[in-house]
């Protein structure tokens, strides 16, 4: 006798290219229908990106610290424009808006200062906590050679 087939479940998951399909369309309806968001966001985005390409430790730290800082810094240009139009030609405004570039780059390069800056402070920091601790110990120490005498170190 022949096997009977299963019929397939009406609740099934989509397989792997399904599901990147879905992806690929709902990305290309997002463009289409937020276009000047989309323009703006990869003009402001363009030191997030390069952060992410010149990268290349583990955990992207770098890119990580600049895109938050970057985000930042568009933000304030895409909620202006969602405010009033959110059309192509006030896209251009903020796409050519000297202060915006500025905004974009300041906001970046104050996340490369913060990904430069923050492992020498944090290490600075551990090593004086590290020190603190050692002295009370110390202190700990002889206050318990008073009590107990000498022979506690040996």
């Amino acid at each position: 006798m022949a096997k009977k087939q299963k019929a397939p479940k009406s609740g099934a998951k989509p397989t792997g290219k399904a599901t990147a399909l879905l992806i690929v369309c709902g990305g290309l309806a997002f463009v289409i229908a937020a276009l000047p968001t989309v323009i703006v966001l990869l003009v402001g985005m363009v030191p997030s990106i390069v952060a992410y390409i010149i990268d290349l430790t583990p955990g992207r730290y770098a890119a990580r610290c600049v895109a938050g800082l970057n985000i930042a810094g568009v933000v304030p240009f895409l909620n202006r424009m969602w405010a009033s139009t959110n059309d192509m030609p006030a896209a251009i405004d903020v796409v050519t808006d000297v202060y915006a570039w500025l905004a974009f780059y300041a906001a970046s390069g104050v996340g490369w200062m913060l990904f430069v800056s923050l492992p020498s402070f944090v290490a600075s920091f551990k090593t004086y906590s590290a020190k603190r601790r050692a002295n009370a110990l110390r202190d700990r120490l002889d206050k318990l050679k008073d009590e107990w005498g000498d022979e506690i170190t040996d």
